[in-house]
């Protein structure tokens, strides 16, 4: 996804209820566009959301991966979740996190830390949680064939 996304939801819905909508003379058909467009509306919101959850979720798995690993801090450090950056190099590095967090939890289920492995369950529940969106932002996506 661009970063400018939830600019162009936000544009989006404000020509839908704004322009088209009024446009159409159909009372139900009115309706029902302009319903889209404030889902489309809320949609942009969400996306706001989404840029700080994700900042959110790489603190929290920086702070797992040195609480319950080995890994050297200079490996955790080049990755610079602390730097302001725009959604996509968030999610890049969120992805690259992912990544560790998963071959580390691996290593830890192999050395059999209960403690290490609660606390990882614990942080992907909440990492999963975070996760629900609405169904609509989904219905937006451009599927990848």
């Amino acid at each position: 996804m661009k970063p400018d996304i939830n600019e162009a939801l936000l544009n989006a819905a404000q020509e839908i209820i704004g322009r088209f909508s009024p446009l159409i003379e159909d009372e139900y058909e009115r309706s029902r566009l302009g319903s889209w467009g404030a889902l489309i509306l809320i949609s942009a919101m969400k996306f706001n959301d989404a840029g700080s959850a994700l900042y959110k979720e790489n603190e929290d798995i920086v702070l797992w991966l040195r609480d319950y690993t080995n890994l050297d801090s200079e490996e955790l450090t080049n990755l610079d979740i602390k730097a302001y950056q725009d959604v996509s190099t968030v999610d890049k590095i969120n992805q690259e996190l992912r990544e560790l967090l998963n071959r580390e939890f691996m290593a830890l289920e192999d050395s059999g830390d209960k403690v290490g492995i609660r606390s990882g369950l614990v942080l992907m529940r909440t990492m999963h949680q975070r996760r629900k969106v609405s169904d609509l932002i989904g219905l937006l996506q451009v599927p990848e064939d």
